[in-house]
């Protein structure tokens, strides 16, 4: 385990942390980093074996993700975004789940953004170019001293997993690089490294992150991360580059800049503890109910059901049902949308009511032309002690009919359940009632029952004080 040579510029948190590709070196994210001077710190990492890290020995995925963990301890980052590229995929995939269980040990992980990632399952690579890839470069008889034909083998190495052609000094750096890599670190990669197997424990992960994909890729493009990358994150989101292969940092550095950017700006505080989130991921937590506690994590895109003016509405009356702290919010509007569209609720209605979203289109209309007849603007609009009276006068069925009070008593069941439901308020409320593992499992259920009295196995974050 080895502190690596890193190339920083900015200075801004969070920082991109920047990995590379088999060959390459944190040379390859120059361009990248120069569209996003001034706007983050980018910090970008030669792997072992490769870059100025070519005599740093350590090739497992394991072993190089120590390195990486040491680097960051070392550089004291308080908050990054791991960013992995083709090889580094997977290391940044074996990184996060460490952040998840709490091994780390470094600072805040953020979020994931992985470029044509090498996935945690073992990579798919045909049995003939994995052995034409083994042939293409063997050990050197002289440190620094490529053989006859390195170069034209490094130049179409870079050329067969690029789709356009990259600026001449891009290129030349890009073969500069494969002939300076560790030739011990290429063969591990490619008879042990891409062989791992980290799928099972790197699991599901609650961490943002960002896939990216180059539309001629046709080693790891998007059906490839469709299939073995996106389904390890519930809050995983798959972009393809178009008229771009696999070196997608080099061949559209514009374009993955303005995707970081997206990312980094679209970031959000933590709604959920991350001793709750290792509570959640740990084997206490059945498998099942690990899944959709996470799946309730990420805000849903709407909405799908509701026009414009009705989600307007819709959000001004959650926000006097349930009322949240600032910076604490819990989006119920956009889960309520996404609850309708998929056409799931508490399994009831009152017989005085259409089906549940019909009902709430209506009953939103009929809410904004009660507010409009009363006091002048849509509901949405209106000084919240207008609103808060408005909606008693409808609980108490005046002076709407009585359909709408059935609604409105709807809409308070299914906004009281979205809230309670979701891990950040469970976070708070100091729940642990499902951390008895499941049927199958090793662990005991509660043993402490005392007022007061906590289990060894419960988060930390809960304890009453």
């Amino acid at each position: 385990m080895n502190i690596l040579p890193v190339r920083q510029s900015g200075e801004s948190s969070p920082a991109l942390v920047l990995m590379h590709f088999l060959g390459g070196s944190a040379r390859e994210w120059d361009e990248v980093r120069a569209r996003l001077d001034g706007k983050y710190r980018c910090v970008a990492i030669d792997l072992p074996g490769f870059g100025d890290a070519a005599e740093i020995p350590g090739y497992t995925v394991a072993e190089m993700a120590d390195s990486v963990a040491l680097t960051l301890r070392a550089l004291g980052l308080d908050r990054y975004v791991l960013v992995g590229h083709s090889m580094s995929g997977k290391v940044a995939a074996v990184l996060a789940r460490r952040f998840a269980d709490g091994l780390l040990h470094t600072g805040e992980l953020e979020g994931l953004v992985l470029v044509a990632p090498s996935p945690a399952s073992p990579e798919p690579i045909p049995d003939d170019k994995r052995a034409t890839m083994l042939d293409a470069f063997s050990p050197l008889e002289a440190p620094g001293q490529p053989k006859d034909g390195d170069l034209s083998r490094a130049s179409r190495y870079v050329s067969k997993n690029e789709s356009r052609v990259m600026p001449p000094e891009v290129q030349h750096r890009a073969v500069e690089d494969v002939l300076r890599m560790g030739r011990a670190a290429w063969r591990a990669w490619l008879e042990s490294g891409s062989r791992e197997d980290w799928s099972a424990r790197v699991g599901r992960l609650s961490l943002p992150a960002l896939i990216v994909a180059g539309e001629k890729d046709t080693s790891l493009g998007a059906e490839q991360q469709e299939k073995l990358t996106l389904p390890h994150f519930a809050d995983g989101k798959l972009v393809v580059v178009r008229d771009c292969g696999h070196l997608i940092p080099m061949e559209k550095p514009a374009e993955l800049a303005a995707l970081l950017e997206e990312f980094m700006s679209g970031l959000k505080p933590k709604l959920v503890p991350e001793e709750y989130l290792r509570f959640l991921e740990s084997d206490r937590v059945s498998p099942k109910t690990r899944e959709v506690a996470l799946a309730r994590i990420p805000d849903p895109v709407g909405p799908s059901v509701f026009t414009s003016e009705e989600y307007a509405t819709l959000r001004a009356v959650l926000a006097r049902v349930v009322p949240q702290e600032l910076g604490e919010e819990i989006d119920l509007a956009a889960r309520l949308d996404k609850q309708l569209a998929a056409g799931k609720g508490d399994g009831w209605r009152y017989a005085v009511l259409p089906g549940d979203a019909q009902a709430y289109k209506i009953g939103l209309q009929t809410l904004d032309d009660l507010s409009r007849e009363l006091h002048g603007p849509p509901f949405a609009a209106l000084a919240f002690a207008h609103q808060e009276a408005l909606l008693a006068s409808i609980a108490e069925m005046q002076p709407a009919a009585p359909q709408m009070a059935r609604w409105f008593e709807d809409l308070r069941a299914d906004a009281a359940a979205i809230y309670m439901s979701h891990p950040a308020t469970l976070a708070r409320a100091g729940y642990s009632g499902f951390g008895v593992g499941g049927a199958e499992t090793p662990h005991r259920g509660f043993v402490q029952i005392g007022v007061g009295d906590v289990e060894g196995w419960e988060p930390r974050a809960l304890e009453r004080k």
